[in-house]
């Protein structure tokens, strides 16, 4: 009765484990979720959706880690939580914008950053292509641009408010 209990609960693990990893990658896929790694760091990008109709913001929230999993003490200088709203631009054909609000997340992670970034709707009405820039001084010491699928965006925002 024990092992086939214990092979019912394998089996209930790989499954949910498994509609993780499709759910990523379909996010992926949507380009709702990307990464890039440049010198050691690992960085996710993740779209917000919209919690109304009538919002005029948006979130993206980046997450950045260091690949080798190990804590970085390093990380609790000033630096990696002040001023960081000029490191982030979207850039639309029409603008640059900057963030209305560029703030690091105090959730305990010890081995990188957690930031969320919140910008004004309005490039989101634009035409086009449009990407995030991370002006990257505090990890990798470069420039990363992520690209943002509008039409994601979009659909995932008309899901997400009728439920």
């Amino acid at each position: 009765m024990r092992v086939i209990l214990m092979l019912f609960t394998g089996a209930v693990l790989l499954l949910s484990c498994n509609t993780k990893q499709q759910r990523a990658k379909q996010m992926k896929e949507l380009s709702l979720l990307d990464e890039k790694e440049a010198s050691g760091w690992k960085m996710r990008l993740r779209y917000l959706p919209a919690k109304n109709k009538d919002t005029s913001e948006w979130s993206l929230v980046l997450r950045v880690e260091h690949s080798s999993g190990l804590p970085q003490k390093m990380l609790n200088e000033p630096k990696f939580s002040y001023g960081i709203d000029s490191l982030f631009e979207v850039i639309s054909p029409a603008d640059t914008l900057a963030p209305f609000m560029a703030i690091r997340v105090a959730n305990g992670q010890t081995n990188g950053a957690e930031y969320m970034l919140t910008f004004d709707r309005k490039a989101l009405r634009e035409k086009g292509a449009l990407q995030l820039r991370f002006r990257d001084w505090l990890f990798s010491q470069r420039d990363l641009f992520f690209p943002l699928n509008l039409a994601s965006i979009h659909q995932l925002d008309s899901i997400y408010t009728r439920i």
